[in-house]
């Protein structure tokens, strides 16, 4: 879940996005992103990924599957793959004002060419306390007006 919506309840475009970032970075690790109890102090899938992307172990990320081309060796697959995973995380950036919107995803996504920002830190990176950097007091960040918080309504309906 979009780490907004954990911490204030706000639900906003940038949430979809978040959670298309969390799907790519699955499917090039071949890994989910939720935890089992057994594992329950270690790092996220997102955390793995931002870790080994800023050292530049990426590529030990990679599912072994995507490894059956005869053609993997080749820098450009290669490069591809690392180029989702940038894409990925520049999706879950702990600030969503910072995430790309679906189209710019998707621009990225197709044209290879494109050159692409470095993402700046995932939410929760200390994973232990689940510290979430809250800038809902910050002024540089304040709440947009397109911004929901999450409520509930009751509606009922009568025949007439």
């Amino acid at each position: 879940m979009a780490p907004e919506y954990i911490a204030h309840g706000q639900l906003t475009e940038k949430a979809d996005v978040y959670s298309f970032g969390v799907l790519l970075l699955e499917t090039v690790t071949g890994r989910q992103n939720n935890r089992s109890k057994a594992t329950e102090y270690s790092d996220s899938l997102i955390t793995v990924a931002w870790k080994h992307f800023q050292s530049g172990t990426a590529e030990q990320l990679f599912d072994p599957n995507l490894q059956l081309h005869e053609d993997y060796n080749n820098s450009s697959v290669k490069n591809e793959i690392l180029r989702v995973v940038q894409i990925g995380l520049l999706c879950t950036q702990e600030n969503h004002l910072l995430r790309p919107t679906m189209s710019k995803v998707l621009q990225m996504l197709t044209k290879k060419e494109e050159r692409l920002a470095a993402p700046s830190n995932p939410p929760f990176l200390d994973e232990n306390t689940m510290e979430f950097h809250d800038t809902s007091g910050d002024p540089f960040f304040p709440l947009v007006a397109d911004d929901s918080i999450a409520t509930m309504s009751y509606s009922s309906f009568h025949p007439r």
